[in-house]
């Protein structure tokens, strides 16, 4: 019998074709194979939010393959990720091969980890698709894309194409710009701090900090005060040591990892982003060489909000303990965590697939990134089923009744591990305060014994702002305000950086002033869409879509009834009052236009459009703000044609004369202008010595730009006797900088466009021969490269391209600074990797 197996990856399909051997036919997807159009809205919003499916652009020769492997099948099993996003790639599957060609079974399986024992499990309990999980992913899909597809125009118009909204980044966005708002806002407050140093009857030195006074918190704000309270210490009665306590304590372990947790403890410990920690779980999870040809997944799906623990997991774990560190250090009974109320209880913790596969076992297979993130992964499963630790809290109050008549009482602690349990694993799991004071001094205390006051310190503090989030905290809150799902996280956060609304300054996440204006605008005219409420109930609904409870296109009709009003009253706002748009109409009734008139490629046409304007105007009553203040500036250029300009209301009157002073403004200017620079020997000297420079080669897509199609406009237009204007005799100068190695004449160039020394030596300083060098050297080293990914429309593949630079080196042409950019990061991120091993620190 012939199986056909389908999974997402490459690297996921090698593991399990060595695991299930020659009867299974395993063929990776590449992902998803069918989407929302890339150039088009894609949603019938009347017919019920119909998603317009396409094939994606590079699954045409994939679909080709999997439907010859499909006919050949007597069995087809779609073994994609066990989550939304897996489940809908099966059932674009199933959709995109089904034909009368395929005789074969279309059955769903789902697995939690890549070993022998799961997959065979999950073949045994093969099934259909879960349809709800489908309708969950795809709701998620049309309405981000709805919000993304309507909001950002409203935001293009304030910023220009370029810019994006999205239904969570924005919510996101929101939590950072506030936070950071909050620190500019933040005044600090002085308060003072104070120890002392006792020596004890039996002579040893107690070191306290000032605890109460008369037995309730305290706060002093001012230096007098401050002085005042040390008078009255020092010239106090003799301090007496007035309770000494012991107070047993358990410390329990910490549950496993869900995604949202390990993002928070590999960036707190690893310095890793999200994207990193994600990235490097993936590899873990699809599977690793462990040699003599065995590959194995050796982590659980790292996409869960689950802490549940197979039982299997459970029991394995329990006899590695108990053979590693003793009956003593197990818990009488298994430890149980308790999920979150939205959590997913069929899913599994991210947990090792085998705890006998200890990182030390694993330290030659494993590169420095992922060794250290198993590490973490496998201690904190491991502590999670082990006995929770016992310490003791010692305590010691000593008295100062003060020349004030006030007691002071001083506090001295310390914690003391009796049984380390769990926290036998972990370095950082016992990270407290390092204890400065002998517990034993403390056990030897006696209550109602005087102490001898050797030395009084204060300090004088203020109150520091609140941190700024790191990737870690605002994951956290996040996922406490219910925004975002663990499938998200990563992505929300590379979005607001790769988008310059974030920047990353020492692990910490700072608003830039595109990212404060994008916030605003978005929650000045769409509050409600960007609360975070809000964002939190809609994730619930997505939810409640996913357990059947609620069907998807009801809950985007109610989404959408909310939705376009807000959206309306947004596109509306700015827009003037109907009636003073129809005066200002009106007052051109009588303008005599001019000719329209084509500059450059655009044609305008004064008469055509203040007609269109009516036309609107008439139809719908009302236009928007940007019409307005075009209408406005015609009135101020026909100004000298409107009769009974002085009859009109006085705030259009103002309106039409300053749109008048500011064209005038903007006239001076023009006139002020220096004319063009005279070119020495003429535009053909110049264009000449471009003779011999090879532009590099166009890639298609839509931001495309064609360097040789644009200089050779420029030549058309300079040899035809058309003066280059000074954007376009810069754009010149730049292309002699990049080009100058290949020019015929160089110096015939710089001295006609008049490029100064200082120009040519700071291109020089970022194009030395050496540094590319020193870049490609380290990496032409990189012996295991990151797989391909996919961000948005782009692919990007780091070994292809540094192959691609290599040999444009090689053939003795110029980088450009973007690529020089590239480059350098690319250079950094592997050395980083490579690094990575040396670098100290505990892995917990």
């Amino acid at each position: 019998m012939s199986k056909l197996l389908i999974v997402e990856s490459p690297t996921k399909a090698r593991t399990i074709s060595r695991m299930l051997g020659n009867d299974y036919n395993v063929i990776a997807s590449m992902g998803h194979v069918r989407d929302l159009p890339e150039h088009d809205f894609g949603i019938d919003i009347a017919n019920s939010f119909t998603p317009q499916y396409v094939d994606t652009p590079r699954s045409k020769q994939i679909l080709k393959s999997l439907r010859e492997a499909a006919k050949n099948a007597d069995i087809i099993y779609l073994a994609t990720d066990p989550d939304r996003e897996g489940e809908a790639i099966a059932w674009h599957l199933k959709n995109a091969l089904f034909n009368n060609k395929i005789s074969a079974p279309f059955l769903r399986i789902a697995f939690h980890e890549i070993t022998e024992q799961a997959i065979e499990q999950a073949i045994s309990n093969s099934g259909d698709i879960n349809q709800h999980l489908v309708d969950a992913q795809q709701a998620r899909r049309v309405l981000d894309r709805i919000v993304g597809y309507q909001v950002s125009p409203l935001l293009w118009r304030k910023l220009g194409k370029g810019s994006s909204a999205g239904r969570v980044q924005s919510a996101a966005l929101r939590l950072i710009v506030e936070r950071e708002r909050d620190i500019l806002a933040f005044v600090p407050e002085e308060y003072w701090a104070f120890s002392a140093l006792f020596e004890s009857a039996s002579g040893g030195s107690l070191k306290s900090r000032l605890f109460k006074i008369n037995g309730a918190d305290f706060k002093i704000t001012s230096r007098n005060d401050a002085d005042a309270l040390e008078y009255a210490v020092r010239n106090g009665n003799t301090p007496v040591i007035t309770d000494v306590s012991k107070q047993d304590r358990k410390r329990n372990p910490y549950p496993p990892f869900t995604t949202s947790t390990l993002q928070q403890a590999a960036n707190q410990l690893l310095r890793f982003s999200a994207s990193s920690t994600m990235r490097y779980a993936q590899q873990l999870y699809e599977g690793i060489d462990l040699g003599n040809g065995n590959s194995a997944g050796l982590i659980t799906y790292m996409r869960t909000d689950s802490v549940t623990v197979a039982k299997e997991a459970q029991i394995a774990a329990a006899d590695y303990i108990r053979e590693t560190y003793g009956e003593d250090f197990l818990p009488s009974k298994f430890n149980f965590y308790k999920n979150k109320a939205a959590a997913q209880e069929a899913h599994e913790a991210i947990r090792p697939t085998d705890i006998r596969r200890t990182p030390e076992m694993l330290a030659s297979r494993l590169d420095p990134a992922q060794l250290k993130l198993y590490t973490l992964i496998w201690k904190r499963f491991t502590a999670s089923q082990m006995a929770s630790a016992k310490q003791e809290l010692l305590t010691a109050d000593v008295d100062i009744c003060g020349y004030d008549r006030k007691t002071y009482t001083f506090r001295t602690a310390a914690t003391v591990t009796t049984f380390p349990g769990f926290l036998i694993l972990s370095s950082e799991s016992q990270s407290q305060e390092k204890e400065t004071v002998n517990p034993e001094l403390l056990r030897a205390l006696t209550p109602g014994s005087k102490a001898v006051l050797q030395k009084f310190i204060k300090e004088q503090k203020f109150t520091e702002p609140p941190p700024r989030f790191t990737e870690a905290t605002l994951i956290k809150l996040l996922e406490e305000n219910g925004v975002g799902r663990p499938s998200t996280y990563a992505t929300i956060l590379r979005t607001i950086q790769e988008r310059n609304y974030v920047n990353k300054e020492q692990n910490k996440l700072v608003p830039t002033e595109l990212g404060f204006t994008v916030n605003d605008f978005l929650t000045d005219k769409l509050p409600e869409l960007f609360d975070i409420g809000f964002t939190a109930q809609m994730e619930q609904k997505l939810d409640d879509v996913e357990t059947g409870s609620v069907f998807w296109v009801d809950m985007m009709t109610e989404f959408y009834n909310s939705f376009a009003p807000w959206l309306a009253a947004a596109l509306d706002s700015g827009a003037p009052p109907p009636e003073k748009a129809e005066e200002l109409l009106k007052i051109l009734n009588d303008v005599k236009f001019d000719e329209k008139q084509k500059i450059g490629r655009r044609i305008f046409d004064d008469e055509k459009f203040v007609n269109s304007i009516k036309e609107k105007f008439a139809d719908k009553g009302k236009i928007s703000e940007k019409q307005y203040h075009a209408l406005l500036s015609i009135a101020a250029k026909y100004r000298s044609q409107i009769t009974g300009l002085e009859n009109i209301s006085g705030e259009l009157q103002q309106e039409v004369s300053d749109a008048f002073s500011a064209m005038e403004q903007k006239q001076q200017e023009l006139q002020s202008r220096p004319p063009a620079p005279e070119i020495a020997g003429g535009y053909a000297s110049i264009f000449a010595v471009f003779d011999n420079v090879v532009f590099p080669d166009v890639k298609t897509g839509r931001s495309t730009f064609d360097e040789e199609k644009f200089f050779k406009s420029l030549k058309k237009q300079a040899l035809a006797g058309k003066s280059l204007s000074e954007k376009q005799l810069a754009a010149l100068k730049r292309m002699a900088l990049k080009y100058r190695t290949q020019l015929i004449d160089a110096d015939t160039v710089f001295s006609a466009l008049q490029i100064e020394p200082q120009e040519e030596n700071n291109v020089e300083a970022k194009h030395t021969t050496g540094q590319v060098q020193d870049f490609l050297s380290r990496l032409a080293k990189v012996t295991k490269w990151d797989a391909p990914a996919k961000k948005g429309r782009f692919a990007f593949d780091d070994k292809k391209f540094y192959q691609s630079i290599a040999k444009q080196c090689a053939e003795g042409k110029t980088l450009s600074p973007k690529q020089l950019s590239a480059l350098e990061k690319l250079a950094v991120k592997y050395s980083t990797v490579q690094e990575a091993s040396n670098e100290g620190g505990s892995n917990e």
